[in-house]
């Protein structure tokens, strides 16, 4: 979605940090999780949103696969839907990346939805936040 080039934007003198977010696949609840780490793959993204006709209900992610094919799940009878986590936490791309970051570890966060209002939702993971993080802490640095 973003590039370094658009992580921060001049608006009237003062500095905005965006964080870095993915658009990742988005697939049905019945999707298998042999179909749901294909989408990753495609995507580049390690997660997926899971969606019901109305609205994403959640997210997989590839910690979450991993553990359930490691319980024994059986990657073409399972379905996201099974192992889905709750939507994940909502932030926005211009919020600074370090109180992301902290609410992140408050939460143990390894992903958060990143919502822009000129783009879809997309998604940021703990190193996203983490890059973003140092980004700053270096333009400060610089400007002090």
């Amino acid at each position: 979605m973003m590039d370094d080039e658009q992580e921060q934007e001049n608006v009237g003198g003062e500095r905005l940090h965006r964080i870095p977010a993915r658009v990742p696949a988005r697939v049905d609840g019945l999707a298998s999780l042999r179909t749901v780490t294909q989408r990753m793959v495609e995507s580049g993204v390690g997660a997926v949103l899971v969606e019901s006709p109305l609205a994403p209900v959640g997210l997989v992610t590839a910690n979450d696969v991993i553990e359930a094919i490691a319980a024994g799940a059986d990657p073409d009878t399972v379905w996201a839907g099974e192992i889905t986590r709750p939507t994940p936490r909502m932030v926005s791309s211009q919020q600074h990346p370090a109180a992301v970051a902290e609410e992140m570890a408050a939460y143990r966060l390894e992903v958060v939805a990143v919502v822009d209002e000129d783009a879809p939702v997309a998604l940021a993971s703990a190193l996203d936040v983490l890059g973003a993080v140092l980004r700053a802490a270096r333009e400060g640095a610089e400007t002090s």
